[in-house]
């Protein structure tokens, strides 16, 4: 699976150093999903609207027709590969990515709107990035940019368009935690609920033009039995429900190239007060 919001040829040199594999490609119109299988080109019409899932349930259906070959998938540049290869059913082998190395890190910060949905730029670029076994980078990166994709996508192997690889990430994706090239970690962890409002407050940290990437567990007061999910990318941020809450916990990572120490103060002063958790309290003893 070849993804990447740039324009490259890593997908056929691929497919060409692959003798007997399939080239299959994926590009959104406005009213359909364009496919070349190999060259031969097919429309196909989308599914409410969604060019995921459209190029997911077509893979579904196109990728049984290729049984015990080797399908070089090159995706639409705009489509993130965890959300074409969540649920399809195969086995994807490897997962690349290819980035422009002199702007990827600008992107990644900024809050620039995609023309075609509601995504930011920033969350395209990130999450394709993250998902990556392969890197592949057109063009010098400079140091902060290689210190946020070793945090970003740890373990992943790194290359140019000339020496590209094919081998799935076998490494431990740990997080590096010390700071390099101004790039650090900020790693927030909590044992009491957010107040809602501070919470909100709060989250302009994230959104400061430093932050690359955050994820997190949320437990807010008003959400007791609930785990609200977080996700941010540059300028674009996404607060959602991420199932039952299990265990009294909140943990918030992200990736920073300001004070990580401003997070996680921004975050402490969000937590409920000793006089609010003791009043908190009190009043579910009275619902009970």
């Amino acid at each position: 699976m070849v993804a990447g919001l740039v324009e490259h040829d890593v997908a056929v040199r691929v497919w060409r150093d692959r003798p007997g594999s399939v080239l299959v490609r994926h590009v959104a119109a406005e009213t359909c999903v364009r496919r070349w299988v190999d060259g031969i080109s097919t429309e196909i019409e989308l599914l409410h609207g969604c060019v995921s899932c459209t190029v997911r349930e077509d893979l579904r259906e196109l990728l049984g027709t290729f049984a015990g070959h080797t399908v070089v998938l090159h995706l639409d540049p705009l489509l993130e590969p965890d959300a074409v290869r969540r649920n399809l059913g195969v086995d994807v082998e490897c997962v690349i990515t290819v980035l422009d190395a002199e702007s990827w890190l600008d992107d990644a910060l900024g809050d620039a709107s995609m023309v075609s949905d509601q995504r930011t730029v920033a969350q395209v670029v990130v999450a394709q990035a993250e998902a990556a076994d392969v890197l592949v980078l057109q063009g010098d990166a400079d140091e902060r940019t290689l210190a946020v994709l070793d945090r970003l996508a740890p373990g992943a192997h790194r290359c140019t368009p000339d020496t590209v690889v094919v081998s799935r990430s076998t490494r431990p994706r740990m997080i590096p935690l010390t700071p390099e090239c101004g790039v650090s970690t900020a790693v927030f962890t909590a044992d009491r609920p957010f107040h809602p409002a501070r919470l909100n407050d709060a989250l302009d940290a994230l959104l400061d033009g430093t932050v690359v990437r955050s994820r997190g567990r949320l437990w807010v007061a008003d959400e007791p039995e609930v785990a609200l999910h977080l996700e941010s990318a540059g300028g674009g941020l996404h607060v959602g429900q991420g199932g039952p809450r299990e265990g009294k916990t909140t943990q918030i990572v992200a990736i920073t190239l300001g004070e990580p120490d401003d997070i996680t103060a921004a975050f402490e002063g969000a937590l409920l007060t000793d006089d609010e958790l003791s009043f908190v309290d009190s009043i579910r003893k009275l619902e009970i």
